[in-house]
């Protein structure tokens, strides 16, 4: 695989102000193989989502340094999707329940960190998409700016989604799961509203303490 020298994909989370004034900052990105200066320097935490196979494939840039985490999202004894969950924002909207575990997992590494963060999966749009979601919902972000902050994953990764269509045996579902447009985010964070009531109320389903939602 290719060596490059920058992320394309690599943001904080949220908009430009979002985070303004806070003690740390979280970032969101997604892998290659890159050098470790690639990334925001002094970073305490690196939460990795990727599943094992995907990490001995592109092992991360700074697997070697204190902070860095895997915590799949994906957990692997938990069937995947139905045939029903076809586009994105149905396959979103089934993770929020069937990973749950690994997303609490993720946003508990979050909570406990002391310092900046990163929080990175394969293209870092939709694991990462769905994390970097919750936290800037969280954070006080409306919805359509959530929506926003996820479907600017899409500059970034053109030319990475190019070459993944060009190599694909069906280019017509690659680019369906390659869709990253506001409506996606929206309308899953908007039935996440419809049944939890609010994002606080789903990361208490989660299972985490106020404690934890007070520390993200």
């Amino acid at each position: 695989m290719t060596t490059t020298s920058t992320l394309t994909n690599l943001r904080p989370v949220g908009s430009p102000d979002l985070q303004a004034g806070r003690p740390r900052t979280v970032y969101r990105a997604n892998t290659e193989p890159v050098p470790p200066t690639a990334y925001p320097q002094g970073l305490a935490l690196v939460v990795d989502l990727r599943r094992g196979d995907e990490v001995a494939r592109v092992p991360h840039p700074l697997r070697e340094t204190p902070g860095y985490r895997q915590v799949p999202m994906f957990d692997p004894s938990v069937p995947e999707s139905g045939a029903a969950a076809v586009t994105l924002e149905d396959q979103y909207t089934d993770w929020a329940e069937r990973h749950a575990a690994g997303i609490a997992d993720a946003l508990r590494a979050v909570a406990g960190a002391d310092g900046d963060v990163l929080v990175c999966c394969s293209a870092g749009k939709d694991r990462t998409g769905i994390v970097a979601a919750l936290l800037a919902w969280h954070w006080g972000a409306s919805i359509p700016a959530v929506a926003e902050d996820y479907a600017a994953s899409a500059a970034g990764l053109v030319e990475r989604f190019a070459a993944e269509r060009a190599a694909s045996d069906d280019p017509e579902a690659t680019a369906v799961a390659q869709r990253c447009v506001p409506e996606i985010m929206r309308t899953v964070l908007e039935r996440v509203e419809a049944r939890w009531g609010s994002v606080d109320a789903y990361l208490r389903w989660l299972g985490l303490s106020e404690a934890e939602i007070a520390a993200l």
